[in-house]
This record gives C-alpha cells, structure tokens and sequence, in this order.
C-alpha cells in the first residue's frame, strides 16, 4: 500500500471547498499527485473520499482512480459503483463508456 493512499484515508473524506483551509486543501492536492498508478485495492480506498463540492481535488481523484487497470471491466465497473459522489461516479462511467467506444 502506497504511503500516500494511507495519508489519504488518514485524512478521510475532502472537505467541502468552503470548510477547507489552505493548508490542508494543499495536503490533499500533495497526497494526490502520486505518480505510481494505483491498484484497486488502493483505488478502492480513495473511492470513497470525494467531496460534494471541492472540485478542484475531486478531480484530482478521478484522474487518480483512472489509474488503476482497466483490463478487467467488472471489476472496473464494480469500483465506480462505489464512488461516494453520484456526479463523479456518473463521470467516470461515462468516460469508461467513451473508451470502450473508441476500442471497438
């Protein structure tokens, strides 16, 4: 397990934009920006962590969670189901179905 996914879910969910100071706006932005993929073991820890309305990190995550291999459809599929945001999930599952067009 990566340290910053474990920073992260130390963290907990991102706040609302507007109950976020600084400091810790730009802790999550820090912990995001990992390099490594992740794995969905991680992916489905940070699944989870989207904020209502702090865009500006929710779509740090997204990018992060599409990191993760995507070979496996179902179980691709069966990650977004459990984003805790109904617009990023709907996001992601459109994005999906976008890359699954362009395969064909």
């Amino acid at each position: 397990m990566k340290k910053n996914v474990m920073r992260l879910v130390a963290l907990g969910k991102i706040p609302n934009d507007s109950d976020m100071p600084d400091e810790l706006f730009n802790q999550y932005d820090e912990l995001i920006q990992m390099d490594e993929p992740l794995t969905f073991e991680e992916a489905e820890l940070l699944i989870t962590l989207f904020s209502d309305d702090c865009d500006d990190l929710n779509w740090g995550l997204l990018h992060k969670i599409e990191s993760v291999d995507r070979n496996n459809i179902e179980l691709y599929r069966n990650l977004i189901s459990k984003c805790n945001n109904s617009e990023f999930r709907k996001t992601l599952e459109i994005r999906l179905n976008n890359t699954l067009e362009k395969k064909k």
